[in-house]
C-alpha cells in the first residue's frame, strides 16, 4: 500500500532540514517504504551531503531498498568513496540493484585494501547470484 502523497512530499522535502538526523530519517523511511519517486530526491541527497558518511549511508540503503537502476552510478561512485559506513551501504544497495555496473563495482572492489569493504562486496556478489540462481530455477518451474 502506498502511503499519501502528501506524507511523501514531507518525506522528500525533509531530505532538505537542517537536522542531519531528521535528513537520515527521511531517508530510511522513504527506502523501506520503496518510494519511487524519491529517487532522484535521494540522489541529490547523496549530492547535498557528500561530507556526512552516515547521511550517505542511509541513503544509499534506501536507494537499494527502492531498486530502480538510476542509482547505480552513483552508489559506485560511492562504493570507491572515503567514507567507510558509506563505502558498505553502496555494497549492500548495489548487491540489491544488480546489473552489470553493479556488478563489476562489486568484484572490483573485492581487490580494495580495505577488508571490510571486500567482505561486503563479497557478501554483495553472494547476493546478486543467490537471487539469479532462484530466479533462473523458479523460471524453469513455470517452463517445465
Amino acid at each position: 500500500m502506498e502511503p499519501p502523497d502528501s506524507y511523501v512530499k514531507k518525506l522528500i522535502a525533509s531530505l532538505k532540514h537542517e537536522d542531519p538526523t531528521i535528513r537520515r530519517r527521511s531517508a530510511w523511511l522513504l527506502g523501506k517504504l520503496q518510494v519511487k519517486a524519491a529517487v532522484f530526491p535521494l540522489l541529490q541527497c547523496l549530492q547535498d551531503n557528500d561530507d556526512d558518511p552516515y547521511i550517505l549511508a542511509d541513503t544509499a540503503r534506501a536507494l537499494g531498498e527502492i531498486g530502480d537502476a538510476r542509482a547505480t552510478a552513483q552508489l559506485v561512485s560511492l562504493l570507491h568513496g572515503s567514507f567507510l559506513p558509506a563505502r558498505l551501504a553502496a555494497a549492500e544497495a548495489l548487491g540489491k540493484l544488480g546489473g552489470d555496473q553493479a556488478r563489476e563495482a562489486l568484484t572490483s572492489a573485492l581487490a580494495d585494501r580495505n577488508q571490510v569493504v571486500r567482505q561486503a562486496a563479497g557478501e554483495a556478489l553472494h547476493e546478486l547470484d543467490f537471487r539469479k540462481s532462484i530466479l533462473e530455477a523458479a523460471g524453469k518451474r513455470i517452463i517445465d
